[in-house]
């Protein structure tokens, strides 16, 4: 996480926006938080976060650098996705930053459609959501 915060550009605010590293266990509880390792190393990570009234939120999604362009991106959303079903929520909500293009063509092709703002995340100025 440290490094998604860094090239981002990103101040962790563990008391407020950045509340679910600060509680990791009982943020994603109800969800789950799935890595992606090579050998050695974590490379790709992405949460869902119940928010109740059967909605969750796609959360964490990341890769490092040296691994993307190489279709884990589709990997973890496919599998954020999938968790997110498993668990029986009937939506998956997230925001994202419009900086981040492969990111968004990405939420778009798996279905992901644009909403209100749902959270006042002062660093997103993008909201999707996806039925599930």
């Amino acid at each position: 996480m440290r490094q998604y915060f860094d090239e981002l550009d990103l101040k962790l605010d563990p008391g407020e926006l950045d509340k679910d590293l600060a509680s990791f266990k009982d943020a994603y509880k109800e969800g789950g938080f799935i890595l992606i390792k090579s050998k050695t190393a974590a490379v790709g990570c992405v949460g869902v976060r119940a928010m109740g009234r059967g909605k969750a939120e796609l959360k964490r999604m990341y890769l490092k650098p040296g691994y993307r362009n190489l279709g884990l991106g589709r990997v973890l959303l496919s599998e954020g996705i999938a968790l997110a079903r498993e668990k029986g929520f009937a939506s998956l909500l997230l925001d994202t930053r419009l900086d981040l293009k492969a990111a968004n063509k990405l939420y778009e092709k798996f279905g992901f459609r644009d909403i209100e703002d749902y959270n006042q995340n002062p660093r997103a100025e993008r909201f999707m959501m996806l039925g599930l």
